[in-house]
């Protein structure tokens, strides 16, 4: 059976909230994959429309109705799988029972609040770069656990943000330290894949282009239906480590 790896008992280190995140992570793969995959499409909406219209595939941008309804789809789609996919993780780190109807559900009433707080977050961050880097730098990382706040505690978008920064206030070094080793290893990750797609590449010319690109896709598909639960699991221990913290510091042990 699987312990209880949500909250943790006590204070972790950076070693131990890794190691959580990791646990969180191989735990909940099979069962957040459907996420993953079905995020990666969503975000993939704008270049199925550019194709069934006849449009060259680049960056989507909206240009009349229809094209902006496809925008707001994938965004909320994208907004509310991510929410999900979290809600997911932690009902399994807790060894609670899972249930996609319920997950989407009330990720899709929180849609609203994340996008509301994604905006507001993001003018905090630039107005923090614009006065200098450093303190864009300490923003951001203060806001960081803004998102799980909001899903988890069900807290609104302002709220969020607040207790974010209370979590994170006394914490930000070792928070930081957390998000920069799990950017890290996202990016060794992705950077291993890369390599070996090109050696692939190079072993496959002279290969039909539609089975070349029928691959590519596959592989686009699972490096997101991979990293963003691994994303999502290190956010989560993350998490639940600042919330023990900020209470045994509210008690006064």
């Amino acid at each position: 059976m699987l312990k209880r790896l949500y909250p943790p008992l006590r204070p972790q280190s950076v070693g131990e909230v890794l190691d959580t995140g990791f646990q969180i992570f191989a735990a909940s793969l099979i069962k957040t994959l459907p996420y993953g995959v079905v995020m990666i499409l969503a975000g993939q909406l704008g270049n199925i429309y550019n194709l069934a219209s006849g449009r060259p595939l680049g960056r989507f941008t909206p240009r009349d109705l229809p094209s902006s309804v496809v925008y707001v789809v994938s965004l909320v789609a994208l907004s509310a799988l991510f929410m999900a996919m979290m809600l997911r993780q932690r009902a399994i780190a807790q060894g609670e029972p899972t249930s996609m109807r319920a997950e989407l559900l009330r990720a899709l009433g929180q849609v609203p609040a994340q996008l509301a707080m994604f905006l507001f977050s993001s003018l905090a961050v630039l107005l923090g770069f614009v006065l200098l880097i450093l303190p864009g730098l300490y923003v951001a990382v203060a806001l960081s656990m803004a998102f799980p706040a909001l899903v988890f505690e069900r807290q609104g978008p302002i709220d969020a943000l607040a207790y974010s920064r209370r979590l994170v206030r006394g914490n930000w070094w070792r928070t930081n330290a957390i998000l920069v080793v799990t950017i890290v290893m996202l990016a060794v990750f992705y950077f291993l894949v890369l390599v070996l797609a090109a050696i692939a590449v190079q072993f496959a010319r002279g290969a039909d282009l539609v089975l070349v690109s029928a691959a590519s896709t596959v592989l686009v598909i699972a490096l997101g239906a991979f990293s963003t639960p691994f994303f999502t699991a290190m956010t989560l221990a993350q998490f639940g480590n600042l919330k023990v913290r900020h209470a045994a510091v509210a008690a006064g042990t």
